[in-house]
């Protein structure tokens, strides 16, 4: 502010102004200000002093101290004398964060007051200028204290630019290099007003003229919702502290927000609550400059009145209240408000267009009695001129602030502005040393890495997102056109402004260069956790380093140097020339420790860090409570979570090598976190349970990709120097591994399979410790379900090969070792069972349980024993007592799923196991009838009820992809019973028993062929026709009758006849059949049989028609057409023999030839006979 007295500007400059224009264009200004800070809550009371007191003697309370009113007022004016310090902006925004890239400005309040009066002063303007986010920083610079007195080395580069660049067209050096005014006048005037203002608050009872309109003084303390997940992390700056300023002060002015400290001195009392005071000499007229001081010192201070108390040589006359709305308007101070505007928004709109460089440090400077106000990018200018980045005074403090606002930013909004906060922190890490500022650099690599990955990425009860959706603003809502006359002059790091112009309204307009930000952090999964990990190494090997420096500091202060005591002899410390060889236990062990591993290393060329084998302790001993204890564990933390990340989006794409791999780095940092926490309780729980889910996931995948092993080991086996680094400063804190067995690659399904079926249940432990969500928990134990039943199929796997390789050694039923896998595999199926049951998941409760019954199967197969000549033996108790379970299991897998309706599918595949098992067992007891324990009539009592169990459970009537296949089963099962009941048939005795034995074994031929020729089986059709010729061949033999003959006969005829259409089909599918069946000599060598009976049965069977036709009586005319009618049939299939050596082709068309003929005869008698 300016002082009572202080020497008016000699180098204003002459404006003419039409004040009508201005008292109708001030109230057209929007103004108002919200106090962020003061040292004094309400305005200082005062009181008005009477006329003739004389100012030049001092008050008694002068300089004193003893309320806070006389406090307040000797603070405001020790500021006066008080230089401000190059970063008094910084400071501020250090206090205020969260208005940093909010607001347009931030800095003194007579800097916004300099830069308003710029058009009216010819006086130098110098000022450093910073830009963070949308925000200006702004500090006044002293050339002639930095550049032109001082001859420190700490401002050398930019002596050397301003001597060499902007002097070089200027006639007078010093022109531009104007002291401050310190004269001997000076400071009598400011004595003076200090008196004053010590004399204003004394008591005294008169008033002012009454204000009916109190003035709105506010002070905002806003409420903050921090983000907990940044707080986690150490602050590595200290606390802010207020006080360069008596007030700061949120002000807008029209559509400019700045962040100002100011110094006036606000007082009250009375009906004037708010006023400000001012001490004037009364034969001297104010000018503009010191009306716009006035204005501008109100108008940020939302101050309504401005009290002027006039006095000559010291002594009051009398005082006058203006409105600050008419300090505009004053006789001898006439501006322009508007114009005052206009030249606040050119001014912004030069500099927001030029400085678009966070980081970057920018000299505003205009020379005495110059009309071009210049803008230097001084970090681009002056960079060859730095040796270090760090000689810039600027440098650290802006990276302090960008990281403080970044972090306040991320505390208060999240990852809503992650774009903005990764730009800060990136600028932040290329302006700042990390061997000098270690933490900040720590910290600001951990929160770019939290700002790729967060916790949501393994929380159960949450859903990951890739990014927030919602997008940075970037300035755009300020519609700002470019203007082709704008007098604005960009030459890249050196621009330039004419004075002349800034008065103009809307001649400058905004360029919308803003700052260069990052995206938002969004992408893949993947790709956003490779970032962080990126960014945890940075901070890693930062905070490694550290740690080094710090205990070598440590070990440094320890190494006091011993003061010898004079009072005390000096002790002279003998040793003897032959030392005892005592070795120390301790150092020895030691020693052979180090000697172990520097062997290992150097024989073996094993890397320690790598190396997972080595469990040597190679611990960091972090100090407990420090920021580097602290970080790491965070960073490890971190580690973890994004590692867990990349595993998962790799187990997703199904690269199990490198999900692997990524599960071992996150086992490994989080085993190092929680080793140098000491918590390994509860504390990361949520995190332990989802890294050993997705272990046991990777490794089950390992099992059933096991053709893809040597890819998956290469995978594995890859590491970048980022892994290596994050692996190495894990292993530092680390005295062996404890989720080794978890991550390690082995190539062994048993060890996989156990390894994953150990996580899981670690993972369900801590979930139900954690009280997880019951989604999370039941999702656990599916898999444990589903890795017990692939462990149990493992070894039911084993057992089966085992049988196999025994079978053919020994007869003797299965060894131990076989047994001990069946115990371990029904185990498994069991207790996966009760897993299932456990969630009420009845498909896989029903799926192993039906295992179960294969492995009753497979039980039943190794009980079976053999003969010498490698001739099975006949059915046993124990195949017959496995085959029994399994048809248990397989019916209690029904019961489960209860109907089809439910779960058709699986439904089916029981029936079809439970139908073959059934099948099986009737098949083995007919085959090999265990006749030395049971009766034939019971063996055959018990395949007949095992055959009609199969058809039962075999599905002929669905319409699926089985159905074929389970037609092909009834018709074979029908055949076989037609069998069973044909030679049952044959061997009894009573008549009436083999009448129903007969219709029963004729019934299933007859279903047996149907489904055969459903299914084009016309081998087997055929063979089934030939039984049921045999049947009626057996039939004839027992007739005595002619009459019975010849119909038995016929039937069997026509059974004959009904083989042509198979034996078409035979050979229309020769070709098929070549190509289709591996074994093609047998299926000929059956089909040439077949044939050669069909052919011995025809020629047979119309051999005894016409033998049984001429026994019969002789003079019917039909019965000799018959008689004459099969002689010519019986001719025919006695025609063309082909020899046995012919092709099935050429059997097949010999017989369908034959067929043919006799067919044709047949129609010929059968038309004859019906006429």
């Amino acid at each position: 502010m300016k002082h009572e007295e202080e020497p008016e500007d000699d180098h204003t400059r002459e404006v003419h102004v039409n004040s009508s224009q201005q008292l109708a264009c001030c109230d057209d200004i929007k103004s108002s200000a919200v106090v962020k800070y003061a040292t004094i809550s309400m305005p200082t009371q005062f009181a008005q002093l009477q006329a003739s007191t004389n100012l030049n003697a001092a008050p008694a309370n002068w300089l004193r101290s003893n309320s806070e009113v006389e406090r307040y007022v000797k603070n405001v004016q020790a500021s006066w004398g008080r230089e401000r310090s190059n970063f008094s902006s910084f400071s501020m925004a250090h206090c205020s964060p969260d208005l940093v890239d909010e607001l347009d400005v931030i800095s003194d309040s007579e800097n916004i007051k300099k830069l308003l009066k710029i058009p009216y002063s010819k006086g130098p303007v110098s000022m450093m200028v910073h830009r963070i986010g949308k925000t200006l920083l702004l500090d006044e610079f002293d050339v002639h204290k930095h550049l032109i007195r001082q001859q420190q080395a700490d401002w050398q580069w930019l002596r050397k630019f301003y001597f060499e660049t902007v002097l070089q067209d200027m006639q007078e050096k010093d022109k531009c290099c104007l002291k401050k005014n310190k004269s001997r006048g000076y400071l009598q005037s400011r004595n003076m007003f200090s008196k004053f203002l010590y004399y204003s608050i004394k008591s005294n009872e008169r008033d002012f003229i009454d204000d009916p309109e109190p003035p709105v003084l506010r002070v905002e303390s806003p409420s903050l919702q921090v983000d907990q997940s940044t707080q986690a992390i150490p602050d590595p700056l200290p606390e802010p502290k207020q006080g360069e300023f008596q007030h700061t002060v949120l002000w807008t002015f029209e559509d400019i927000r700045m962040l100002i400290g100011t110094d006036l001195p606000i007082f009250g009392g009375g009906t004037r609550p708010c006023v400000s005071l001012r001490l004037r000499d009364a034969n001297k007229p104010i000018n503009i400059l010191t009306g716009i001081d006035y204005w501008l010192d109100n108008l940020m201070c939302n101050v309504p009145e401005l009290a002027m108390c006039y006095h000559l040589d010291g002594i009051v006359q009398n005082y006058e209240v203006l409105k600050t709305e008419d300090i505009p308007s004053m006789t001898d101070s006439n501006f322009s408000s508007t114009v005052i505007r206009d030249i606040a928004q050119n001014i912004l709109s030069f500099l927001r267009t030029n400085a678009t460089k966070e980081g970057h440090t920018y000299w505003l400077f205009k020379e005495a009695d110059s009309d071009v106000v210049k803008l230097y990018d001084l970090s681009t200018l002056c960079a060859d001129k730095m040796e270090d980045r760090n000689e810039n005074p600027f440098t650290v403090p802006v990276g302090m602030l960008l990281y403080r606002v970044a972090r306040n930013m991320g505390q208060r909004s999240g990852h809503k502005k992650s774009g903005t906060i990764r730009t800060l922190l990136k600028n932040c890490l290329l302006l700042l040393n990390k061997d000098q500022y270690s933490q900040v650099v720590t910290s600001a690599n951990y929160l770019l890495s939290d700002l790729h990955v967060t916790d949501d990425i393994f929380c159960p009860d949450c859903s990951s997102s890739s990014s927030s959706s919602d997008a940075d603003s970037d300035y755009d809502d300020e519609n700002c056109e470019n203007v082709n006359q704008t007098e604005v002059v960009n030459s890249g790091p050196e621009t330039s402004v004419a004075v002349d112009t800034l008065r103009l309204p809307d001649k400058i307009k905004y360029q919308k260069n803003d700052v260069v930000r990052f995206p938002d952090v969004r992408g893949t999964t993947e790709e956003r956790c490779l970032e962080a990990i990126s960014y945890i190494a940075e901070g890693l090997q930062c905070l490694d380093l550290s740690v080094i420096q710090y205990k070598k500091s440590q070990e440094s202060h320890e190494e006091v140097p011993l003061r010898c005591n004079p009072l005390e002899a000096i002790p002279l410390r003998y040793e003897p020339i032959r030392k005892p060889d005592i070795p120390d236990s301790k150092s020895s062990e030691e020693n052979k420790e180090v000697n172990k591993t520097a062997l290992l290393e150097q024989h073996c060329d094993i890397n320690p860090v790598m190396d997972s084998d080595l469990t040597v302790k190679k611990t960091n001993s972090l100090p407990v409570g420090t920021w580097h204890f602290l970080s790491k564990v965070l960073l490890l933390r971190k580690a973890a979570i994004a590692y867990f990340g990349l595993a998962n989006a790799k187990y997703v794409l199904e690269k199990y090598g490198h999900a692997l791999r990524y599960v071992k780095m996150s086992l490994h940092t989080f085993d190092a976190m929680r080793t140098l926490s000491g918590d390994r309780t509860e504390g990361h729980d949520h995190l332990l349970s989802a890294l050993m889910g997705l272990t046991g996931d990777v490794r089950l995948m390992l099992v059933q990709h096991r053709n893809s092993l040597e890819v998956y080991r290469e995978e594995y086996t890859y590491m970048n120097d980022h892994d290596s680094a994050i692996f190495h400063s894990a292993d530092l804190e680390l005295e062996g591994y404890e989720f080794q067995s978890a991550y390690e690659f082995t190539s062994n399904i048993e060890t996989n399979l156990t390894s994953s079926l150990h996580c899981y249940q670690r993972a369900i432990d801590l979930a139900r410790r954690n009280e997880d969500s019951p989604e999370r928990l039941n999702t656990l134990v599916k898999r444990l379900g589903n890795v017990r039943n692939e462990l149990g199929v493992f070894y039911m796997n084993q057992s089966a090969i085992g049988a196999d390789q025994a079978t053919s050694q020994v007869a003797s039923g299965p060894s131990g070792h076989i047994k001990e896998r069946w115990k371990m595999s029904h185990t498994c199926f069991e207790v996966g069972i009760e897993a299932f049951e456990s969630v009420k998941d009845v498909p896989n409760m029903a799926l192993l349980t039906s295992n179960l019954g294969r492995l009753m199967r497979l039980c039943a197969q190794s009980f079976v024993y053999y003969v010498d000549d490698e001739q099975r033996r006949e059915f046993g108790t124990q195949e017959k007592h496995y085959f029994t379970k399994a048809c248990e299991y397989y019916i209690s897998a029904l019961a489960v799923l209860q109907s089809r309706d439910r779960h058709p599918e699986i439904w089916d595949s029981v029936s079809w196991e439970l139908s073959s098992t059934y099948f099986s067992m009737a098949t083995l007891m007919q085959d090999y009838a265990p006749l030395s324990s049971q009766a034939q009539e019971e063996v055959e009592r018990e395949v007949t009820d095992l055959m009609t169990k199969a058809l039962k459970y075999c599905d002929v009537d669905t319409s699926s992809p089985r159905q074929p296949t389970c037609q092909y089963r009834a018709a074979t099962i029908h055949h076989r019973l037609a069998s069973l009941y044909h030679n049952s048939y044959r061997n009894q005795l009573g008549d009436q028993k083999k009448r129903h034995l007969r219709t029963l074994a004729e019934l299933h031929y007859s279903k047996a062929s149907h489904f055969f020729r459903l299914l084009d089986s016309h081998c087997e059709l055929l063979r089934v026709e030939l039984e049921r010729v045999a049947m009626c061949e057996y039939q004839l033999a027992g007739q005595t009758s002619a009459n019975s003959k010849q119909r038995t006969l016929q039937t069997a005829f026509g059974y004959l006849l009904n083989c042509n259409s198979s034996v078409e089909r035979i050979k229309e599918q020769i070709t098929e059949v070549t190509e289709c069946v591996n074994d093609y000599s047998s299926y000929e060598e059956e089909g040439k049989k077949l044939l050669g009976i069909l052919e011995s049965r025809l020629q047979f069977t119309l051999l005894n028609l016409v033998k049984t036709c001429s026994a019969c009586k002789k003079g019917k005319c039909k019965d000799q057409k018959l008689l004459e009618g099969y002689k010519k049939m019986y001719a025919a299939s006695l025609h063309s023999e082909v020899g046995g050596d012919e092709s099935l082709l050429a059997k097949c068309t010999h017989m369908l030839d034959i067929l043919a003929h006799v067919g044709k005869a047949y129609r010929g008698i059968t038309s004859d006979t019906a006429d």
